[in-house]
């Protein structure tokens, strides 16, 4: 049996266990008291409402109804949540208690603090006269109208002193059922809010205009026109939720409850006990292996014994460790790549050194600037090693400047004559000029160095390396083609991946050792660029990078 079924069944038995216990108590203690939760929400219902919509009023916006919930949840011990129409939660006193929101057990109560428009019986009763319809349609129009303007700057108002001060104005209602306020909107500096809202309102064309002409009931339009207008600046209709009555634990549970939990309290411990004593072997070897490797015995292992979850995690430590051995390797590899980069400059000049000893070339003013230029190149790799690291995540430092890409493809072609005359190999170079670049000069021949040492290095004697940079839409493009072996399809994927080398019989002397296409590569990128290969075996390959202008 696995070590998770014996688990399972211990859990089990546990939860049954306390299930049986639990369960009796529930149908006892839960009955009643949901029962008298119910009776309670349903009492205090109507008056909540009320009092949620009475703060609405007032205040012109729900900001602060949640100090009124917290008050009235303490009150009446009830569990209270608000949310609008849409179900968004706009209060609740599980949150204000830092809890989880439980599920809501009542259906929910509508909350509306718009107000209706109500027109007097002797408004109506003229409208009902013989010939004057139409005059009273239009002034119950007016009416409504001003109502709805008057509405707006006393919500304006209850909302400045709701959010400036938390004090409500005074409000009475008019003869048409509408709370307005006293007239005296310039009281502690809100009167210049509520007209400069106003001239907004006039600027924008923000009509509330109603009509309704031609309705066979004037009143009952009117009164549903100003409810459509008002709801545009009223605060949004909310839906109230009364849970039950939170009483202590410790009180619903009582005596039976307390014995209930100590016993599932024993079964727990004993199970526990069993199980630290199954899993205690196997992790004092986890423990001791991990202290090996923490001390740099990189080939420290465990036994895998069976295939529980003990075998698991002892086969999951084994291959945690073989990456972090993997890891050291990489580092160790990478230490040795430095020399693939410095081979390439240090090569060049050590020929042209040579060369000059033994009178093969003459002495000139631009191959001793050359040769200049490799060394401060060979000195800035080597203040740039600290950095290499910033390669892959593309933070290496750069030192933009405006040149000229086709004198970078020709100091290049001088620079690496030499070591392609000795493999055997024509170097041939062609331009079409001028292709100005604002770009890292140092780092781009560095990574047209290092395209320029791989497709020597890979053509046979007797073949040709051609560069060539020409413009390319609103970039630049430069190519290395040589007619070397080519790259096998299956391994174009892997190219400018570190450390890969498409021949893994060559060493570093003679394939390098899979660094320099990385970090060419990722320099590229770094200048808004892209750096890509064409390869048809036995023809040769076609590196290419774009560069803007």
């Amino acid at each position: 049996m696995s070590f998770r079924i014996r688990v399972f069944a211990l859990v089990l038995l546990i939860a049954v266990t306390a299930i049986g216990l639990t369960a009796w108590l529930s149908v006892r203690l839960t009955a009643g008291q949901f029962a008298e939760s119910q009776q309670t929400a349903t009492r205090n219902e109507l008056s909540t409402v009320d009092t949620f919509r009475t703060y609405a009023l007032r205040h012109g916006t729900w900001a602060g109804i949640d100090k009124v919930v917290q008050r009235l949840s303490s009150t009446n011990q009830q569990r209270i949540r608000l949310t609008n129409l849409y179900g968004q939660v706009t209060v609740d006193t599980d949150h204000l208690a830092n809890r989880a929101a439980r599920p809501v057990i009542t259906s929910p109560a509508l909350i509306d603090p718009r107000p209706t428009l109500v027109f007097p019986p002797a408004e109506l009763a003229a409208q009902a006269s013989p010939g004057v319809e139409a005059k009273v349609g239009n002034r119950l129009e007016a009416v409504t109208l001003q109502n709805i303007v008057e509405y707006r700057q006393t919500v304006l108002f209850a909302r400045c002193l709701t959010d400036l001060f938390a004090t409500p104005p005074t409000l009475t209602t008019n003869r048409y059922g509408i709370p307005v306020g006293n007239g005296k909107t310039d009281d502690l500096g809100c009167g210049e809010q509520v007209r400069e809202a106003v001239a907004v309102d006039a600027e924008g064309d923000m009509s509330y205009v109603v009509t309704c002409r031609g309705e066979k009931d004037t009143a009952s339009c009117l009164t549903k026109a100003f409810g459509e207008r008002v709801a545009s600046f009223a605060p949004e209709p909310l839906q109230l939720f009364l849970g039950a009555r939170e009483d202590d634990a410790v009180t619903l549970i009582g005596r039976p409850g307390l014995i209930a939990g100590g016993g599932v309290l024993f079964l727990v411990i004993l199970g526990t006990a069993i199980i630290a004593r199954h899993v205690s072997r196997p992790v004092r070897d986890l423990t001791a292996a991990s202290r090996r490797l923490a001390d740099g015995d990189l080939d420290a292992r465990v036994t895998s014994v069976g295939r529980d979850e003990l075998g698991q995690l002892s086969e999951s430590f084994n291959r945690m460790a073989a990456a972090v051995q993997a890891a050291e390797q990489a580092q160790r590899r990478l230490v040795a790549s430095v020399a693939h980069e410095l081979r390439t400059p240090l090569s060049n000049l050590l020929g042209y050194l040579e060369a000059l000893q033994d009178g093969l070339v003459a002495p000139r003013r631009e191959l001793f600037a050359s040769l200049h230029d490799e060394a401060v190149l060979q000195r800035r790799i080597l203040d740039d090693l600290q950095d290499l690291t910033l390669a892959e995540a593309g933070h290496l430092t750069y030192r933009r400047s405006d040149f000229d890409v086709a004198d970078l493809v020709d100091t290049a072609r001088v620079a690496h004559l030499a070591v392609a005359e000795a493999a055997g190999v024509r170097l041939t170079a062609a331009t079409a000029g001028p292709l100005p670049v604002h770009a890292d000069h140092d780092r781009l021949r560095q990574v047209l160095g290092n395209l320029i040492g791989n497709a020597i290095r890979y053509t046979d004697r007797g073949g040709e390396v051609t560069l060539r940079a020409f413009p390319d839409g609103d970039r630049v493009a430069v190519e290395v083609r040589d007619t070397g072996c080519g790259i096998a399809p299956a391994d174009l994927p892997f190219v400018f991946q570190r450390f890969w080398r498409a021949d893994p019989a060559r060493d570093r002397a003679t394939g390098g050792s899979g660094l320099g296409l990385t970090i060419a590569r990722q320099i590229v990128r770094d200048h808004d660029g892209d750096l890509a290969v064409q390869s048809v075996v036995g023809e040769g390959s076609t590196f290419r990078f774009t560069l803007p202008h």
